[in-house]
């Protein structure tokens, strides 16, 4: 996963995201931190994975669940 494109799509807060940041950070990987606001969930729902945030999109596929997508990017990034 060299050269892998990571966007973490979350509100504004930690709540069920942090555990995503934490993961990244501890293997000091680049994303970028998308905040979303409560306006513009409206709009975004309906394409988000499960409709629920957080989630991630990764080289333009979209993953959903944060336990699932931190115990994946754990695995990856060797955390």
């Amino acid at each position: 996963m060299a050269d892998t494109s990571l966007k973490l799509v979350y509100f504004d807060g930690k709540g069920r995201a942090e555990m995503i940041r934490l993961v990244l950070a501890a293997a000091g990987k680049e994303y970028e931190d998308v905040r979303v606001t409560s306006e513009q969930w409206k709009d975004k729902k309906p394409s988000a994975p499960f409709g629920a945030l957080p989630c991630l999109e990764m080289d333009g596929k979209m993953y959903g669940q944060s336990m699932a997508i931190a115990t994946f990017l754990a695995k990856e990034f060797g955390n």
